[in-house]
């Protein structure tokens, strides 16, 4: 619990510096799109190429670069920034259990946008699995509404097909942890 609310102020905090105080007078948009994918392994086998080090067997153009801990891990707590179309981001994994199949992470654009991506990876079968991952993306200035925009059902079709695709493919290879 202690946890969460040390989360949840920071996240306050980090809106607030953000928005110099104005997060009431904003005009601000949030959305949430899911989609699921189906998986040639088992759970404890695919969870881990959703952490932040493993994800680059299947994803080639993945390329964190970690500030906590420096050498990177697959652990609650890792910090990392990446880059994508010209904007960075700070990623905080806040989840991580292969066990469960759960990862969890808070993403930032700053002055932009805040995201939450939270990855449920259930056996679907003995040696299947599906994994369901849910994007939460709010503006955190009007700018950023553009890309809460882009988070609806037809990006999530194009990520289903190429996220399914991509670790299929990655499993296929033969490889396993």
């Amino acid at each position: 619990m202690r946890y969460y609310l040390t989360l949840s102020a920071w996240g306050l905090a980090l809106l607030q510096s953000v928005l110099g105080g104005e997060a009431g007078k904003a005009v601000v948009e949030q959305r949430t799109e899911s989609f699921t994918i189906a998986l040639n392994g088992p759970v404890a086998g695919v969870t881990p190429l959703f952490g932040p080090v493993r994800e680059a067997e299947w994803a080639p153009e993945w390329s964190p670069r970690f500030i906590h801990p420096a050498q990177g891990a697959q652990e609650e707590g890792v910090v990392f920034t990446t880059s994508g179309h010209s904007k960075d981001r700070l990623w905080l994994l806040t989840a991580y259990d292969v066990r469960e199949g759960r990862v969890e992470y808070v993403v930032v654009i700053p002055a932009l946008t805040a995201s939450e991506i939270k990855i449920r990876v259930v056996p679907d079968g003995e040696k299947h699995c599906k994994a369901t991952i849910t994007y939460r993306r709010s503006a955190l200035t009007p700018e950023g509404n553009e890309e809460v925009a882009k988070l609806d059902a037809d990006w999530a079709k194009e990520q289903r097909i190429h996220w399914e695709k991509a670790i299929n493919a990655a499993l296929a290879k033969g490889w396993h942890p």
